[in-house]
């Protein structure tokens, strides 16, 4: 809500970026780029860390939403 009452968006951000980072030796693993396209979006779901077995997985996920985080909770079915 407040970035519709603020009239701010993912378009206005710059070079935006989620990383996930080797604690051990600092290498980045995964990165995710903000792209043009979230012009409209008041919140965004970059992407989604998840252990898969024995391993942690990284997947790339750039969903904007219009809705804010509105649209965020119905989409995991939270009731808002």
């Amino acid at each position: 809500i407040d970035a519709e009452n603020r009239q701010q968006s993912f378009g206005q951000v710059r070079n935006a970026f989620i990383r996930v980072v080797n604690q051990a030796g600092g290498a980045e693993i995964a990165r995710y780029d903000l792209s043009e396209d979230a012009s409209t979006e008041t919140a965004m779901v970059f992407g989604e860390l998840y252990r898969h077995g024995a391993e942690w997985k990284f997947r790339a996920v750039g969903q904007g939403y219009a809705s804010g985080l509105r649209g965020i909770a119905q989409d995991f079915g939270v009731n808002v």
